[in-house]
């Protein structure tokens, strides 16, 4: 079935009001029709033989222009039992398109080449980066234009229990998981000297299929300070679009946040604090206390490859390189983009674009990757013994991330087996730097398991965020080496506004972690920071001790059209012709709260700019 067939009978089923309501597969397939499966832009029938491999006896039947279902109701067709065999990994997409009669070919292979057929095939576009804005780049680029693309994704599948089943976040995102970059900052002398996590995806999805799946657009002001700071046809107004073309895909909800008891005092106690109560953050208004929004559905992660570009993996446009590293790009003589330089399968090759490469790399990789193709300060590439291909001493700089500061407390009593999720309930207050947003985000945590010795679970804690730090730091070659990681140096607190505004910040932690409501829930003698920090001196140090990086970088590459930017508002790189950047490493400044859904609004973005479609 091929995804403009699934478009039409998508077309014919779209206006019939449905009997049953089915939601299998959660971020894969929703049926809004009995019998007939929807997987993005594909609808799958399944045949009377799909049901016998299945355990089934009838099969759906079309009859008078009328889709139905057989009235037995076949373990298949259970979304209960489907989204537990997603999570423990028994129904992969693979099999399960193979189920519903996409032919084995094309369910994992049509779409997917090996390395050889991979250097010698020509593609209009090549994107590194099957990450969050990756994937929406790549969804877009094939949904406007007839257009060919080679994804090249440095790790493998996410088609793995542990990025499925949404409990299992932390696991994912472990440094020694084999999902992620397990890099790390240098020592943070504000911080205690700690080096502090920086993580980043390394697989389908990338951040998105391992991060905490909390869901926030950013505030409209925070785009609006975009377009002043002179990334033009940057203003909310403008990517309003992109940011709404992602809540078709992927569909958050606070649904599993609010159901938890614990999740309600919290609410409550904030409002009796004076906070006012606002149902949808990403509404009319950030402001207030919410229960936080997941990008989860039946249990089940919604990640940027399932939601975006698994509706394309039969699509023959569609070309995806797993497991395949990228060292370098190769440049001509007139600065133009000549090839991709790719270690995969153990060899090396070029793979090249008809049209334009574009980097989907992240806020660390995007530089590195910049970096070792020549691209950055002529005085840090120099004595790398790296030939300079365009002498832009911002690459790299302006990295910036959110850092939070934790208040814990104990439990009284463990947590029921029905509490879920671990980020339940958001505030965003204060008046912040940029007119309009808000000063801090406030996260509340349950950890089951986990946190700060000697905490070793059954704990609550309140974790606050200064939305918009002044402190910048930077990402640099330590290497020509491609296989050495990069020096990451985010210097937190190394300006006295941070310091002061993250101390007002923990004081909202701590007034929170302490209020009257939750004191039935809380044990007040083991808490974090203890009852023995009460002068500013010891505040100052509590803050250096239980602070941590928020996995939220951005800015290594910025936007603008000042001599500083390193790309144009078209995210066109500077000194250098064929080449774009396309992830959260353009952002001029950080946006207001969790910044994967912004990464998915660039990539959809930058799609309609190299189509013109903006």
């Amino acid at each position: 079935m091929t995804a403009r067939t699934g478009k039409m009978m998508a077309r014919a089923v779209k206006d019939r009001e449905p009997t049953v309501r089915q939601a299998l597969l959660a971020a894969w397939l929703r049926a809004d029709v009995p019998g007939v499966h929807r997987w993005g832009n594909l609808v799958l029938i399944p045949s009377p033989s799909v049901e016998d491999r299945l355990g089934g006896a009838a099969a759906p039947l079309q009859r008078e222009g009328t889709l139905m279902a057989g009235k037995d109701q076949n373990t298949w067709r259970d979304p209960d039992e489907i989204a537990r065999r997603v999570r423990d990994g028994s129904l992969t997409r693979r099999n399960l398109l193979a189920m519903f009669g996409v032919s084995a070919a094309s369910v994992a292979f049509a779409s997917t080449t090996g390395t050889a057929a991979a250097a010698t095939r020509r593609h209009d576009y090549v994107i590194v980066g099957a990450g969050s804005a990756g994937c929406t780049l790549a969804a877009r680029l094939l949904a406007d234009s007839g257009a060919s693309v080679l994804l090249i994704e440095a790790g493998g599948t996410n088609d793995l229990p542990v990025v499925r089943d949404f409990t299992k976040s932390a696991m994912a995102a472990a440094p020694n998981s084999g999902l992620v970059w397990p890099y790390e900052s240098v020592p943070q002398r504000e911080l205690s000297n700690v080096r502090q996590s920086f993580v980043c995806g390394k697989l389908e999805g990338g951040g998105s299929s391992v991060n905490g799946m909390v869901w926030v657009l950013g505030n409209p002001a925070d785009y609006d300070g975009w377009a002043a700071q002179g990334a033009t046809g940057w203003d909310y107004a403008s990517v309003r679009p992109s940011l709404e073309a992602l809540s078709g895909p992927i569909k958050p909800s606070d649904e599993l946040t609010r159901r938890n008891l614990l999740s309600q005092a919290t609410v409550k106690a904030a409002v009796d604090l004076g906070y006012t109560f606002n149902p949808d953050y990403n509404g009319a208004t950030q402001f207030g206390v919410s229960f936080t929004q997941l990008n989860v559905m039946d249990r089940i992660r919604q990640d940027a490859f399932t939601a975006f570009l698994v509706p394309y993996l039969t699509d023959p446009r569609l070309t995806i390189m797993t497991n395949a590293e990228v060292a370098r790009l190769r440049f001509d003589r007139r600065n133009a983009i000549d090839g991709v330089v790719v270690n995969a399968g153990g060899r090396q090759f070029t793979v090249r674009a008809e049209r334009e490469v574009i980097l989907s790399t992240g806020t660390v990789n995007t530089p590195r990757l910049l970096q070792l193709s020549g691209i950055g300060a002529a005085r840090d590439l120099e004595p790398l013994g790296i030939p300079v291909v365009a002498d832009l001493p911002d690459v790299g700089a302006n990295l910036h991330d959110h850092l939070v500061s934790v208040a814990l407390k104990r439990l009284r009593t463990p947590e029921p087996a029905t509490h879920l999720t671990s980020m339940d309930v958001s505030f965003f207050t204060g008046r912040g730097r940029v007119p309009g947003t808000p000063r801090f985000q406030g996260q509340v945590y349950y950890l089951a398991e986990g946190g700060y010795p000697p905490f070793s679970g059954n704990s609550q804690a309140v974790g606050v965020i200064n939305l918009h730090p002044t402190s910048r730091g930077y990402v640099r070659l330590r290497s020509a080496d491609p296989a050495v990681p990069p020096i990451i140096q985010p210097n937190f607190l190394r300006t006295r506004e941070d310091l002061e505004t993250q101390l007002d910040g923990y004081r909202l932690a701590i007034e929170l972690i302490n209020s009257k409501g939750l004191r039935d829930w809380v044990i007040d003698d083991d808490a974090i920071p203890g009852p023995d920090v009460n002068t500013r001196k010891e505040l100052i140090q509590a803050v250096r001790t239980y602070s941590q990086a928020d996995f939220h970088a951005v800015g290594t590459c910025r936007m603008g059209t000042d001599r500083h930017a390193v790309v144009d508002p078209q995210l066109r790189v500077r000194g250098v012709s064929g080449l774009r950047l396309a992830s959260a490493a353009i952002m001029p400044s950080i946006t207001s709260g969790n910044t994967n859904a912004p990464s998915m609004m660039i990539g959809d973005r930058c799609g309609r700019l190299v189509l013109g479609n903006a």
